[in-house]
């Protein structure tokens, strides 16, 4: 989950419990917005605990009550969805990956943030660099980039990588390149079967079904990784070349 998204929530809890504490009158005193006082304090005899914000008929309490269950009702379920998503990103071919790498920069190029991602993109850019395509990924056009991670290249043919079949291998990275940008939101909106054209001059199809996204049946990996030149968007395995 998001830092904002955490502060938020904090933000918006605190303020709750702020506004419920104004309401909780102490002995012999008024409540603010309450009609009238308690007659015996808050926590002896009936409910003394005055009207909530003058509306006849609402105590403090009951509105206390709501807003705590509610609270607890919001935690559990910001839980059960934050292991779900976390439980998706492990689960490997079996369901779409969200958020599994963290943004990139909006400062460098693609190529760039490639380079800074070994961990995930050092086998990709080693054949960028033996492709001579370093210059061709830091330019302004915007670019969208189907980026194989490490395991995925590993499923390349071994003949492709190799320098002397520099045709071969400029052809494939121009595969996983698309003109414009592309975030994940725009791809899952795009109508199931919509067709772009790579700079390879071949066809790819997206589809998304049941919150899968998948290029040429190659699942996506559900992050936007910014580039000051268009985004990338980690794949489990390479676009295969059109029949």
């Amino acid at each position: 989950m998001k830092y904002q998204e955490r502060a938020l929530r904090v933000i918006v809890a605190l303020s709750i419990a702020g506004l419920v504490a104004s309401q909780i009158p102490t002995r012999n005193q008024i409540a603010l917005g309450s009609v009238q006082p308690p007659t015996d304090g808050y926590l002896k005899g009936g409910d003394n605990s005055g009207s909530f914000l003058g509306i006849k008929g609402l105590t403090n309490r009951n509105a206390i009550t709501f807003v705590a269950v509610s609270l607890v009702g919001l935690g559990a379920y910001s839980t059960i969805l934050d292991s779900r998503s976390a439980g998706a990103g492990a689960a490997g071919g079996d369901g779409p990956i969200t958020g599994a790498i963290l943004n990139g920069s909006g400062n460098k190029p693609i190529y760039d943030v490639l380079v800074g991602m070994q961990s995930e993109f050092s086998e990709t850019v080693k054949l960028i660099d033996s492709a001579e395509l370093v210059t061709f990924l830091r330019e302004d056009a915007p670019y969208t980039f189907f980026a194989p991670t490490n395991a995925a290249t590993s499923l390349i043919a071994g003949n492709i990588k190799s320098p002397e079949n520099k045709p071969a291998l400029i052809k494939l990275i121009k595969r996983h390149t698309v003109q414009g940008r592309y975030t994940i939101s725009q791809l899952l909106a795009l109508k199931n079967g919509t067709t772009l054209k790579t700079l390879a001059g071949e066809s790819a199809v997206i589809t998304n079904r049941n919150g899968e996204l998948r290029i040429n049946n190659i699942l996506v990996s559900q992050s936007d990784i910014i580039a000051s030149n268009g985004y990338i968007h980690p794949i489990q395995a390479p676009l295969e070349e059109e029949d």
